[in-house]
């Protein structure tokens, strides 16, 4: 093991010679600018290779984790909501009526939320899409639909770009 060791620094004194020897021939002033360089240099080294990126993760984990936060005290706000309108699934609701396509738009309304998209398919489904909308009333929406007697056939819910909101893509069927 010694062996080897030898042979690599040997190697590497081999290959630093010139540069050595290039160091030694320069005056006093000159080696000490060039050590102060060599300071700066290995400053500016560890500072874009390590520190910098150290401390943009850092910042990226803070702001993740302030998000999730605001995130948990927005579903333990509405928790009760949510458990409220669960009972009250048992009660069947009011149904939509014949017009059922064009009452789901104004029941969406009712709400606060705005469809982005709606196309009924044929008469028993319907697709809807939601861009950017509270999720609360949004989910409270969904829940009243499913009182007044519509399948939630298909659902697509993706993070809005504010917190507290939503996209929605859904298929309601009767």
């Amino acid at each position: 093991m010694n062996q080897k060791v030898r042979q690599l620094r040997d190697e590497l004194d081999k290959k630093l010679a010139p540069a050595v020897a290039w160091y030694q021939e320069r005056e006093t002033r000159e080696q000490r600018i060039l050590q102060l360089l060599a300071v700066l240099l290995a400053v500016a080294v560890v500072y874009w290779l390590i520190w910098q990126p150290s401390w943009e993760a850092r910042e990226s984990a803070r702001q993740r984790y302030i998000a999730n936060q605001q995130t948990l005290a927005w579903i333990e706000s509405n928790a009760d909501a949510v458990r409220a309108a669960r009972g009250n699934r048992s009660g069947g609701g009011e149904q939509l009526g014949s017009n059922w396509v064009s009452n789901i738009s104004r029941s969406a309304q009712s709400y606060g939320l705005t469809l982005r998209g709606f196309t009924p398919n044929g008469n028993e489904s319907v697709r809807v899409q939601l861009e950017n909308q509270p999720a609360s009333p949004m989910l409270m929406w969904l829940q009243s639909l499913e009182q007044k007697g519509l399948t939630l056939a298909t659902m697509e819910m993706s993070a809005g770009d504010k917190p507290g909101t939503a996209s929605l893509r859904a298929t309601l069927t009767r």
